[in-house]
C-alpha cells in the first residue's frame, strides 16, 4: 500500500564522512544517520500506539516494546500483511480479528492519558530509524500468562520469551 509504513529488516546505518582541515591537522568527522526505511506516517504511528495501549498498557515500556515487535515481526513475515495498519486490523478467517481490541465492539479511544502518551512514545521509537532491540526473539504471537497455550499452536511454535504478563512465541 502506498504511504504505509513498511519496515526494512533493520534500518542500516549510513555513514557520511568529511575531512575538516585545520592548520597542521586533518580531522575526519563521521556522522551516523539511520536510513529512513521506516519513514513514519501518521496512521501507522496511531495504529501502532493504539495496539500498544490496548494490548500492553499495564506492562509499561518493556511490555509495549515486546508487543510492538510482534507487529514488526509480522510485517517482516510473508504470511502476514506488510504494513502496520494492515497487521493491526487483520481479520482471522471466520474468527474475528488477530488483535482482539480492534473488533471487540468497544470504543478504541484511550482513556488513560499517561499510558497513551507512553504508547505514542514507544510507537515512535519502534517505527523510527533505530528501534530498540527485539526482546521477543522474533515472536509472531503472544498471549497472557494466565491463559493456557492455544491448541492451534501445536508443536510448530516455541516460546521465546515471557515479558511481564505475556508469553511470546515464534515458529520452530
Amino acid at each position: 500500500m502506498p504511504g504505509r509504513l513498511r519496515p526494512a529488516p533493520v534500518a542500516a546505518p549510513i555513514m557520511a564522512a568529511r575531512i575538516v582541515a585545520a592548520p597542521l591537522v586533518a580531522v575526519l568527522l563521521v556522522t551516523w544517520a539511520y536510513g529512513t526505511a521506516r519513514a513514519q506516517d501518521a496512521e501507522s504511528l496511531r495504529m501502532m500506539a493504539l495496539d500498544l495501549y490496548h494490548e500492553a498498557r499495564s506492562e509499561g515500556r518493556e511490555g509495549m516494546v515486546a508487543v510492538g515487535w510482534v507487529v514488526l515481526n509480522r510485517i517482516a513475515d510473508p504470511a502476514y500483511p506488510d504494513d502496520v495498519v494492515a497487521v493491526v486490523t487483520q481479520k482471522k478467517p471466520g474468527q474475528g480479528c488477530e488483535w482482539g481490541w480492534w473488533c471487540d465492539g468497544r470504543p478504541d479511544r484511550p482513556t488513560e492519558a499517561d499510558m497513551w502518551a507512553l504508547a505514542q512514545d514507544v510507537a515512535a521509537d519502534l517505527l523510527g530509524g533505530a528501534p530498540p532491540p527485539d526482546p521477543t526473539g522474533g515472536a509472531l504471537w503472544f498471549h497472557e500468562t494466565f491463559r493456557d497455550r492455544p491448541a492451534w499452536m501445536g508443536d510448530q511454535v516455541r516460546r521465546t520469551a515471557t515479558i511481564g504478563r505475556h508469553h511470546f512465541y515464534a515458529r520452530n
